[in-house]
């Protein structure tokens, strides 16, 4: 017969106890390793747990880029596509600025032998494209991060190629515009041959 001075689910000898007992642990779980991980301390990985862990990681860093090469064919279409735009590109150029504008662009650098009329911007800012694809297929093939490599020369060939104008004591107007051509030129450039870039470029196995 129940006391009826004991509360409602009370454990006999413990009046005061809480009605709910303690968890029950499984006898499979109840010493060692096993019943650490049965309360969620250990996680079951299916490996020993006494055997010692080790922090398994790769050997490498994780900013290795895999050894890379290149689609040749499709490559160097895309290059010389992007030669060619580059030609025309200084042809209307020079054909906007001097013959529609009226006003005066100067001339290439001597590096690429060239004069300031049509022809010689064409062949510059061709010679300028023709250059960057191949630095950029040498260093497909010899550095790890080639296309972060590419960017930076040609940033830092198009800023030389704009400052030249304003070398000495030139009129301001043609040297400002021969800058923004620079310029527009080398963004191109850079454009045009990292696009190809993402499309020919292979993992060397």
């Amino acid at each position: 017969m129940s006391d009826p001075t004991r509360p409602y689910g009370a454990v006999p000898g413990n009046p005061g106890g809480s009605h709910t007992p303690p968890p029950s642990v499984p006898p499979q779980h109840r010493d060692g390793p096993a019943d650490a991980r049965f309360l969620g301390h250990v996680p079951d990985d299916g490996l020993d747990p006494d055997a010692p862990r080790h922090d398994h990681r790769p050997a490498t860093t994780g900013t290795e880029d895999p050894r890379l090469g290149l689609e040749i064919g499709r490559y160097w279409s895309g290059a010389l596509a992007t030669t060619l735009v580059a030609a025309l590109f200084g042809l209307a150029a020079t054909f906007v600025i001097q013959d529609v504008l009226n006003l005066d662009l100067q001339a290439p650098p001597d590096l690429f032998g060239a004069g300031s009329d049509h022809a010689g911007w064409a062949v510059a800012c061709a010679t300028f494209a023709l250059v960057a694809a191949i630095v950029l297929n040498i260093f497909v093939l010899s550095t790890p991060r080639p296309r972060t490599f590419f960017g930076w020369i040609v940033a830092l060939a198009t800023v030389i190629l704009a400052t030249l104008p304003f070398a000495g004591s030139p009129e301001p107007v043609p040297a400002i515009l021969t800058a923004i051509v620079w310029v527009i030129l080398g963004s191109a450039v850079w454009s045009l041959l990292t696009g190809v870039l993402a499309r020919t470029v292979v993992e060397r196995v």
